[in-house]
């Protein structure tokens, strides 16, 4: 299986990637159906030595056995943030569209097939499934932000690192929500934000200050992140009853 379309990888991601495909060529052998590169590495917000790198590997199988023979190359990506491969089968992705329509949108929309076939040219979610996928997440993500405040809001950049964490795991859902209006959902994150204000006539003020955060003060902007945090919070419960009338 020979790669290709490594000129559509971003430079600095470039070596990592192509040094990881081989390895997994080879030692996933027979069994390995396609490789595929997907998210920022694909795109405009990558940010060298910052941003991770995310891989999606289809088999005809997944066994113990398989797990076990990329190990190495699975620790030695983690030390260049490459995640730990997404492992699919063709059967698990006909017969889950339904159930992460979200993120199958977030592979097809910014995916590049680096060795064998395209598993995610012509699949298709239905709106009302993305439609429940976002209001769960929103919902979900209301909780656990109010959670690890109580975990580790106490800490120094306790706060600031909840808000980072939860606003990042977000874009994706923001993205399918424009879908839902038949907007068009940008790649860059500030333009997914400001669309999303408009779309849903909300104040994402809040939203584009974390993003644009990268002081790691425990401030965002001027104003102390736990003071943010309720705004960030207010917003978020408005998007989720939003999402749940549409």
């Amino acid at each position: 299986m020979e790669i290709k379309n490594l000129e559509r990888i971003h430079r600095e991601a470039r070596p990592s990637v192509e040094y990881y495909v081989k390895r997994l060529i080879l030692e996933l052998g027979d069994s390995l159906r396609s490789i595929c590169v997907y998210g920022s590495a694909t795109g405009p917000d990558y940010i060298p030595n910052t941003s991770n790198i995310n891989i999606v590997a289809v088999l005809e199988s997944i066994s113990g056995t398989v797990l076990k023979r990329i190990l190495g190359t699975v620790r030695w990506g983690m030390k260049k943030r490459v995640v730990p491969p997404l492992l699919l089968t063709p059967d698990y992705i006909q017969t889950s569209l339904d159930t992460f329509p979200i993120e199958f949108m977030e592979i097809k929309d910014t995916y590049v097939v680096l060795a064998g076939d395209d598993f995610f040219s012509q699949i298709e979610v239905e709106p009302e499934h993305v439609r429940l996928e976002c209001e769960s997440q929103l919902k979900a993500t209301l909780l656990r932000t109010r959670q690890a405040y109580l975990e580790i809001g106490w800490q120094k950049k306790g706060a600031e690192r909840v808000l980072h964490t939860s606003l990042t795991s977000l874009v994706p859902v923001f993205r399918a929500m424009l879908g839902l209006k038949g907007l068009e959902r940008p790649r860059k994150k500030e333009e997914v934000i400001k669309s999303l204000g408009s779309a849903f006539e909300i104040d994402t003020s809040t939203f584009l200050a974390i993003l644009r955060d990268k002081a790691g003060d425990e401030k965002i902007g001027s104003e102390e992140a736990h003071q943010v945090l309720e705004r960030y919070i207010g917003q978020l419960s408005i998007l989720a009853r939003k999402v749940d009338e549409l």
